[in-house]
């Protein structure tokens, strides 16, 4: 599939503009939450059974798509439990795991389900695992390390460049189709930063593609409650049609 900033410019800005309820004789209506971005890549030619073609990613992109404080837990020990609950974050150290171990189970996926995010200092992993790795890998919230996450850190890590990361992170998967679906803006950013964000994840997803675009079959754009708009190739657009 051809990709230029002109026609993945143009999906954008018309997703935005079908965010908005049209209805004849009445005033338009805007949705009273802040819509995300999402997007749907479907692949051509891209067997996903082929160990080498999955990917789990944890992507960093331009811009922050969380506002505020993050649904973030940390899993740590020593200094960095003091300096997690300075931030107004929760944190479980290691004698925390191993009282939650003798938990229910539904207390247990309870703890799971509360947060969002997961990090973790890497001594701490095992025992993670051991404690929480059944419900945290249904959840998909299971800290991954480098270089397809950011979840498992090191003892003196950075806590405010943890969170930070976390505010622009997104997890972009193939999983049993070809098929990749994600977020990568929200509805009240400046376009700039909603078109940053797209394109980093469209870099993102054609290096690791075999033919890069060329296993990009087509790419669809929407907010939240919107209309899917698609992108359509320039040639395409040129004819009166689409592909």
């Amino acid at each position: 599939m051809i990709l230029t900033d002109d026609n993945l410019k143009l999906a954008l800005e018309t997703a935005l503009t079908q965010s908005v309820i049209k209805k004849d004789g009445k005033k338009d209506k805007v949705r009273k939450f802040d819509e995300t971005l999402d997007i749907v890549i479907n692949l051509r030619d891209f067997d996903v059974r082929n160990p080498n073609n999955k990917f789990d990613q944890e992507l960093i992109l331009p811009n922050a798509l969380r506002q505020g404080k993050l649904s973030l837990c940390f899993i740590a020990n020593g200094d960095m439990v003091l300096r997690v609950k300075e931030k107004k974050y929760d944190v479980i150290d290691d004698p925390g795991l191993s009282e939650l171990d003798r938990k229910d189970k539904k207390t247990k996926k309870m703890f799971a389900k509360k947060f969002d995010i997961f990090v973790c200092q890497a001594p701490l992993m095992r025992n993670t695992a051991k404690v929480m790795g059944r419900f945290l890998g249904q959840m998909n919230k299971m800290p991954k390390p480098q270089p397809t996450g950011y979840g498992i850190i090191k003892v003196d890590e950075n806590i405010d460049k943890v969170i930070e990361n976390y505010s622009k992170i997104i997890k972009v998967q193939t999983k049993k189709s070809p098929v990749v679906q994600t977020f990568f803006g929200k509805k009240s950013f400046p376009i700039e930063k909603n078109f940053e964000n797209l394109k980093a994840l469209l870099s993102y997803i054609e290096s690791r593609l075999p033919n890069g675009a060329g296993n990009i079959k087509s790419i669809y754009i929407k907010t939240t409650m919107g209309i899917s708009t698609k992108v359509i190739e320039p040639e395409a657009r040129v004819k009166g049609g689409k592909r």
